[in-house]
């Protein structure tokens, strides 16, 4: 199952790090985003961030989610791009 680690921030809540993990699911992707500590650890305590999206693509559904990141805070930033 992929997964995407991601920074986010805004004023408000300053940084926060949150993990896209995508799956095949018969025949479709899924993909679901939840907070995480800076090094993809989950935090149990926290919800999902979003619904579920899919999507025909691992890539689609995983840029659903990343659109709703997007939408939300200031600055989205995925952890290859460094953090």
């Amino acid at each position: 199952m992929p997964f995407h680690l991601y920074k986010v921030w805004n004023e408000r809540e300053g940084p926060q790090w949150f993990g896209i993990h995508v799956e095949y699911e018969e025949d479709h992707w899924v993909s679901t985003c939840k907070a995480v500590d800076r090094d993809g650890n989950e935090i149990p305590a926290r919800e999902p961030v979003a619904p579920k999206f899919y999507g025909v693509t691992a890539e689609q559904a995983c840029r659903r989610m990343v659109d709703v990141l997007e939408s939300t805070y200031d600055e989205v930033i995925p952890a290859s791009e460094g953090i």
